[in-house]
């Protein structure tokens, strides 16, 4: 048996169109972005998905709660659980209440092996790669600084990456995988996957889809 991963770039965001460097901040997808992710949903009607994956970071999940509205797959809300709000009314959802953790520079990671929501499962595995001093920053002013040691390095992603297909196999032999991530660590995953470095990786644009067969 084997696997199809989907694998996608979430919408694009207001700090895409800023330059600024988002990192392992939710981030906020622009009204471009929600077109570009609807866009993609209809696209997929139809189409035989099985699983649900995203980073646990904003604009994926947002990205796959619009992909899946579109897909006319509305995720059913279990007993005792609180809807997801969009980005304007973030304040009062659950990902306010629960801050993310910064990447740690040394190995082992200790990311939680998974985390159920709403649309299917949000993997800290999946978060973009961790900027440390440089999040938040206007990536034009960053080019000729001497990049700080708090910086997720790129064997680091790459663990992350392996560890993420990995889990993909173990636990959805046979399925077919949609999985919402972010640009750096798609390529990592990517990298892992081709066995080729990572600048050799093609960039991904904002909603695209690229087929793993795993």
């Amino acid at each position: 048996m084997s696997c199809k991963l989907l694998l996608v770039r979430h919408g694009e965001t207001v700090d895409n169109v800023n330059k600024i460097m988002q990192g392992q901040t939710d981030g906020c997808l622009t009204l471009l972005g929600m077109e570009q992710a609807r866009e993609l949903g209809r696209q997929l009607r139809g189409k035989p998905i099985d699983v649900f994956l995203s980073s646990d970071l904003g604009r994926a999940v947002e990205t796959l709660r619009i992909i899946k509205e579109e897909m006319l797959l509305p995720a059913p809300i279990p007993s005792g659980a609180r809807p997801f709000f969009p980005r304007d009314a973030l304040k009062a959802s659950l990902w306010a209440e629960r801050p993310l953790s910064r990447l740690p520079v040394a190995f082992p990671v200790a990311f939680p092996c998974r985390e159920e929501s709403l649309l299917g499962e949000s993997l800290p595995l999946l978060r973009e790669r961790d900027w440390g001093s440089f999040t938040g920053r206007y990536i034009p002013d960053l080019q000729d600084e001497a990049w700080p040691d708090d910086i997720e390095t790129l064997e680091q992603m790459k663990a992350r990456a392996r560890e993420f297909l990995d889990y993909v196999r173990q636990h959805y032999d046979g399925k077919t995988v949609l999985a919402v991530g972010h640009g750096i660590i798609n390529k990592a995953i990517q990298s892992v996957y081709t066995g080729r470095p990572m600048n050799q990786i093609e960039k991904m644009a904002n909603c695209e889809v690229r087929e793993l067969l795993l």
